[in-house]
Order: structure tokens, then sequence, then C-alpha cells
């Protein structure tokens, strides 16, 4: 099987890597535009081949799939900060609307019978209509910012591929994913991030919070990763998809936990309304009875085992 992995030295895409690696005999080739750090001379850098890749460059990127003709397409490759978008609405609808033009193009006129799974986000539903009912695939969306927004023309661009083309594209709308490796810019991995410095005595023992108040629904990138694999490989495509664990936690939830398995028990919590976004959904959870059934997927990892698997890659990264 060769299988392409866009935005592979991502948060996703290496967790995605490993997973593929694991779970069977494939040609993988990564594209991105920095690969930094990626898997630091492991395994994954050594037997993936990777490509330095712009997707806005649309030549580039024909001329990759031409070349490759991939059976499978992970599109990952994204500007995925919401704060980011606010203060950067154009580069961030540059790189996920038309960098996924020029895939979504390059796979119609060089290989139309490659599978494509796009990840886009539950950022697109908006506040839910019903704040204390879980949302599934078939409620509307209400983007409220220019992230979410970015993702929803992605979303119905592959829906326009596949009626118009014939396209096998599927849909991944994943919540909150957290986990080791995510960068800082993350409530999950900020909260982790500042209680290493704090362990480490790096930062005063005071850690500066956004709004603590939001309910959302967090997922472990590695229960991710194989929900896409499960939805590539078992379902017919044209299919939406909630990636989530079902069930919604207050932000605060998270930073309970991770003080509770801190090393220390002096740590203070401040308020910094600076972090806080411009327009904030109260509520958003969803509702993953339909990738279960169809799939067969269940995740492996709970809430504290994501959070201490957090903390441990922060108090490695600043040691």
């Amino acid at each position: 099987m060769k299988i392409l992995i866009t935005g592979i030295a991502g948060f996703v895409g290496e967790h995605l890597a490993s997973f593929l690696m694991n779970e069977g005999k494939h040609s993988i080739t990564g594209i991105d535009l920095d690969f930094g750090n990626f898997n630091s001379g492991g395994r994954l850098s050594r037997e993936i081949e990777l490509v330095r890749v712009d997707l806005t460059d649309r030549d580039r990127v024909f001329n990759v799939i031409k070349k490759l003709k991939p059976d499978q397409i992970y599109h990952l490759a994204a500007q995925s900060s919401v704060s980011y978008s606010w203060e950067n609405p154009l580069e961030t609808f540059r790189i996920n609307v038309f960098g996924s033009i020029n895939i979504l193009e390059s796979i119609r006129k060089h290989c139309p019978g490659c599978r494509l799974i796009a990840a886009c986000t539950a950022e697109e539903y908006g506040e839910a209509e019903d704040k204390d009912k879980a949302i599934d695939e078939n409620c509307n969306i209400y983007p409220e910012n220019p992230y979410a927004v970015s993702k929803s023309s992605l979303d119905f661009l592959c829906s326009i591929y596949y009626k118009a083309y014939g396209l096998p594209v599927f849909i991944a709308r994943s919540f909150n994913l957290i986990g080791p490796g995510q960068s800082e810019g993350f409530v999950a991995s900020d909260f982790a991030r500042q209680v290493a410095l704090i362990e480490k005595g790096r930062q005063e023992p005071v850690i500066e919070v956004g709004n603590l108040e939001p309910y959302r629904d967090f997922l472990d990138v590695r229960d991710a990763v194989k929900a896409y694999y499960y939805i590539m490989n078992k379902e017919k495509s044209d299919q939406v998809y909630n990636i989530c664990s079902g069930e919604k936690r207050r932000i605060s939830e998270l930073l309970d936990i991770l003080l509770s398995i801190s090393k220390r028990n002096d740590i203070k919590v401040k308020v910094d309304r600076s972090k806080f976004r411009l327009i904030d959904v109260r509520m958003i959870y969803g509702d993953n009875s339909k990738l279960k059934k169809q799939t067969g997927w269940s995740p492996d990892y709970s809430i504290e085992d994501s959070l201490r698997d957090t903390l441990v890659y922060w108090r490695k990264k600043i040691s």
C-alpha cells in the first residue's frame, strides 16, 4: 500500500506515521514544509520518504502526486490554531483551503482512485443548538472563527469532489486532540508545559490560564489516528465522522488532573484575560456512536493517561 501523509511532521502526523508503520508493510511518504526534529533519527525518519512541499505550490503538489500515485492520502497539513487564525485569516485560508484544493485537483487528474481522509474539525459546529446534547454528524455547522470557516470550506469541497468526480473521500471532524508531542499553543499541552517548568524550578509556582469554564471533548491523539485508519480501510467513502471521546469536560478539570499528578503541591492559578478567545463557544462535545458502530473503533486511553503522558513528554523536553 502506497500512503501519503500531508503534515507528517506535525503533532498528529508523527503519531499517525508510527501507527501505520506498526500496522503493516506500507510504503509511506510524508510531506511537510519543515521536518524539524521529526522522529529524531528514529525508525520513522529512516524508513519513511520525506519530501519538502508547500501545499500552496500547485505545480509542486501535482508533480509529487503524479509521481507517487498513492493508494491513500491522509490530509493532515493545516494551520490549526484558532487564535492565529484571528490574527492571520488570509494565511489560514491560503494553507487550509487553497492548499487542499491543490491536493484534490491532483488526485482528480493523476490518481482518481486514491482514497483521501481530510482532517477537519469540530470547530465547524459552533455552539450546539441543544447545549445538553452531544453533537452528531447530522448537526448543522455554524463556524465561529476563521480557522473553523476554512475547515468548513474543506469539508464542503470534499463532498463536492465526491459528488462531481466520484473521488473516494472521507471527512473526519476531530474534536480536541491531546497527548504527548503537542505544541504549547494548545490548552492541555500549555498547562503540562507550565507544570513541568515549575517542577524544574524554571518558572514561579504560578500557572497562567485563559478561560477555564468552557466544556470540550478531549480525545488522545493515539486514539484519533487509529480512528483515521479504521475509517480509511473499513468504510465506503463520502462519509463524515466525529473523532471524539463522547464525553464533555470542563477545561478546569484538565488543570486539576495535572496539578494532582504534579511533583509540586504549591502551584497557584492566575487567570490571564489575554489568553481568552474573541468568541469562545461555551460547550462542544461529540457523539461518536457512528464511528464505533460502523468501524468497530473504541478508545484505548483515558483522560488521565493522556495528561500523564503529556506531562512526561514536557518533563523530558525541558530537561
